[in-house]
């Protein structure tokens, strides 16, 4: 009888082999792949932008601060030049001098604003009495028409009365101040007609004081010749504001 225990064939051997050799293959995460070029290049951007801003930032108060130091720097020198011309300018406004006071005037326009600003603080009425004479000649400045003269019986000497009135201009800026000393001249002619009659120049004849309001009178008497004429001409010949 045949044996019912068969032997295993090679081929139930080889599977059986090969099961046991059969092993389990754990899969392995996949690599990551980074930012993306579009995300690196925003990162990138994002950084030079932030960089640029904070240089912006910077620059800024930087450029406001050096504004600054150097709008004090100049307020600094404008200072000190205001208060070394002041003194010299100031000093130079006398009766003695009017005729630098155009002069005068065209330096004090010419300097800064600041720079006057000092100087109206240490002489302001002596501004005002430059700014009177340099902008004012004397026979416009002062109206003489209300004048009355009398030749004498013995036509030897001649009486006058003349009332003196500052123009408006001038008004205003004696009102700032005390007076003006106003000096008058006279002048003669044989006919009314000054452009063709003989004439005669008598001079200085009269000192007026006209007030803070503008208004002045005198009274003067002078030697006469009959040669001069009848007509005569009084005016105002200089003038000096009083503090």
């Amino acid at each position: 009888m045949s044996d019912l225990n068969s032997t295993p064939t090679s081929e139930s051997s080889a599977m059986g082999s090969g099961s046991a050799a059969e092993t389990t293959i754990t899969a392995k995460p996949a690599k990551s792949r980074g930012l993306s070029y579009y995300n690196r290049f925003a990162c990138c951007a994002a950084v030079l932008l932030a960089c640029a801003t904070a240089m912006i930032l910077f620059s800024t108060k930087q450029s406001a601060q050096s504004a600054e130091d150097m709008r004090n720097e100049a307020q600094a020198t404008l200072q000190q030049a205001g208060e070394e011309f002041a003194p010299y300018w100031c000093a130079q406004i006398t009766p003695d001098n009017v005729k630098q006071f155009e002069s005068l005037h065209s330096e004090f326009i010419s300097v800064d604003s600041e720079v006057q600003d000092i100087v109206k603080q240490q002489c302001a009425k002596q501004v005002i009495i430059n700014d009177l004479v340099a902008n004012n000649s004397p026979a416009s400045a002062f109206d003489t028409e209300a004048s009355e003269c009398i030749i004498n019986a013995s036509s030897t000497t001649m009486a006058c009365t003349v009332n003196v009135t500052a123009n408006d201009n001038v008004k205003k800026g004696l009102a700032m101040l005390s007076s003006a000393t106003v000096t008058l001249k006279m002048s003669m002619h044989t006919t009314n007609s000054w452009l063709t009659s003989k004439g005669y120049e008598v001079g200085e004849v009269a000192t007026v004081t006209v007030d803070s309001n503008g208004t002045g009178s005198a009274q003067f008497e002078i030697p006469y010749d009959p040669t001069w004429g009848e007509y005569y001409k009084i005016s105002a010949t200089s003038f000096y504001p009083n503090e």
